[in-house]
């Protein structure tokens, strides 16, 4: 891949030279010229220069696509020529916390029995490092929580649940079987951190009400959703959580919050120019039909 789209590509992300010279090991002097030859070659400012940073032109926004779309074909054919030439199927991809925690065991155990030969290579982020890592082709697909945002990539429906509080079972409200968003404001907190499909899910509902996080008692925002639930059996706080995470967990309770719109959707995720090898497609057959089960099964439709 031409180095002077890498830099480029660097320098948008980065939002300025210092940072893109940085990640991509490179003086800011060389990392400058690389920037200069490119919009020499276009004729056309690329960026616009100022004490804050360099934000794109409209003609660098322009290339800000097409570069994303290179970048992934690269990354795309460089992983698939490798694994050709050593005579290995293999399949790349990312998932939320949640997912790979709680989802995607069951049907990456019966896709393994069934295909044997085919190599999984997972790589567990939050949602928005996932929806990243398709974009840049790091990986042939993604499964992620929350609203995707991004028109430009392939979206499939997978799995749906629903979130709620939990609380430990000493709780005094853990004989109830709803809460209410004003009662939230009333227990200590720990919630997923930002960027977090869980969480992103738990801003827009509280948007709905005029509410933002910071109106409740967070006590902590942590990525681990082992430790959460940790800290909510031991009786440090409660968390907003989905009833999939705690159905096996005895020592927590959920409640539903039915005056909060937090129904959960999973989605699987593609970058539009990526091909569809039978080894991946087989994968993502066997993750549409797990899902298809769970969507139909009882308890996620909020009978818990």
């Amino acid at each position: 891949m031409d180095n002077r789209l890498l830099v480029f590509l660097a320098t948008a992300r980065e939002g300025h030279i210092t940072g893109a010279a940085r990640l991509l090991n490179l003086s800011v002097s060389a990392a400058s010229h690389q920037i200069a030859q490119l919009e020499l070659e276009f004729s056309t400012p690329l960026f616009i220069r100022g004490n804050r940073g360099m934000r794109l032109t409209p003609a660098g926004e322009v290339l800000f696509v097409y570069a994303n779309q290179i970048e992934a074909l690269w990354q795309t054919a460089y992983r698939e020529v490798h694994q050709t030439a050593e005579g290995e199927q293999w399949v790349h991809l990312a998932a939320s916390h949640t997912v790979t925690e709680f989802f995607l065991p069951s049907p990456l155990g019966q896709f393994r029995q069934h295909h044997p030969d085919v190599h999984i290579h997972l790589s567990m982020a939050n949602s928005a490092d996932v929806i990243s890592q398709v974009e840049t082709g790091r990986v042939d697909f993604g499964i992620a929580e929350g609203r995707i945002g991004h028109r430009d990539l392939k979206v499939t429906n997978l799995w749906q649940d629903q979130l709620g509080l939990i609380v430990p079972r000493s709780h005094p409200w853990a004989s109830r079987t709803a809460v209410s968003v004003s009662d939230l404001t009333e227990v200590d907190l720990i919630l997923r951190e930002e960027g977090s499909g869980t969480r992103g899910i738990l801003d827009q509902a509280l948007a709905h009400h005029g509410l933002s996080v910071s109106a409740l008692r967070v006590n902590a925002e942590l990525s681990s959703i082992r430790a959460i639930l940790d800290l909510v059996k031991n009786n440090v706080g409660c968390s907003v959580m989905s009833w999939m995470i705690t159905r096996d967990v005895p020592e927590v309770v959920f409640i539903p919050i039915p005056d909060l719109p937090l129904t959960r959707r999973i989605h699987l995720i593609q970058h539009p120019t990526s091909d569809i090898r039978p080894a991946m497609d087989q994968l993502i057959r066997t993750l549409v039909s797990a899902a298809r089960a769970f969507n139909q099964s009882p308890t996620s439709s909020g009978d818990h």
